[in-house]
């Protein structure tokens, strides 16, 4: 067939298995999404606990400062309060002293109740952690396959990409410009072969003389009066009504 049609039908060719591949890649991420939802849901809850787990550990680290700091003051004032001879002053110390071992006494059942509540989180955590191991290997082994399959979806879109570009620059302007309008109407294929008598795109039974047409000249080609598609007469078809 002349070169003349034949970069349509290449340009047609490589538009129907790009479009192929685009939308195997789309089915396979949404069935990547959907094994990988389950691990999502553990990755964070575990994010949630590691967290909470973080904050509950500054929290105690504080806490202990404090209890240090505090323990210090009951210790200096231990040393201070016998040695005080105003009786205002040795009431005022003593008072501060009770008051500091009854803030300690606050901070130390504190201090256990945050180092308990830190046991039962990591307990948690490692159960959790547990359940993502697991659905990570599930996962793994559900989406081995389709993760095969996308990377060779990627592999062909990358190939066919740059052809198409190429193809669509060697076909005239005027074409360009309507091949690209049908496409953004939503039209995906603008090109289409005669087929049983027939436009392949909108499958309306065509005219014995369009046919004709095409059949003399395969160079040519024509749109369809029904869907507005460039139609040529394909070389398979030539030899079917030979």
């Amino acid at each position: 067939m002349s070169l003349s049609i034949q970069p349509l039908i290449d340009l047609a060719d490589t538009d129907r298995d790009l479009q192929t591949f685009i939308f195997s890649r789309s089915q396979l991420e949404k069935q990547i999404d959907t094994a990988s939802s389950v691990v999502n849901l553990h990755k964070k809850t575990f994010d949630e606990k590691y967290n909470e787990r973080n904050a509950l550990a500054n929290e105690c680290e504080e806490l202990k400062k404090n209890i240090i700091i505090k323990e210090e003051l009951i210790s200096r004032l231990n040393e201070q309060v016998p040695k005080i001879r105003n009786e205002k002053e040795f009431a005022a110390s003593k008072s501060q002293l009770e008051e500091a071992r009854k803030d300690l006494g606050v901070m130390e059942e504190k201090l256990l109740e945050l180092d308990i509540n830190s046991e039962d989180l990591e307990k948690e955590i490692e159960k959790i952690n547990v359940k993502l191991d697991e659905s990570n290997t599930e996962f793994q082994q559900e989406t081995s396959g389709l993760l095969k399959k996308q990377e060779k979806a990627e592999k062909q879109i990358a190939k066919l990409e740059p052809r198409r570009t190429r193809l669509l620059k060697k076909i005239p302007k005027n074409i360009q410009r309507f091949y690209e309008r049908c496409q953004q109407s939503g039209i995906s294929t603008p090109i289409c072969a005669i087929i049983d008598k027939s436009c392949s795109g909108c499958y309306m039974v065509l005219l014995p003389q369009l046919i004709n047409e095409l059949m003399s000249n395969p160079n040519s080609h024509k749109n369809c009066p029904n869907c507005s598609r460039i139609l040529y007469f394909p070389a398979e078809e030539e030899v079917v009504e030979s």
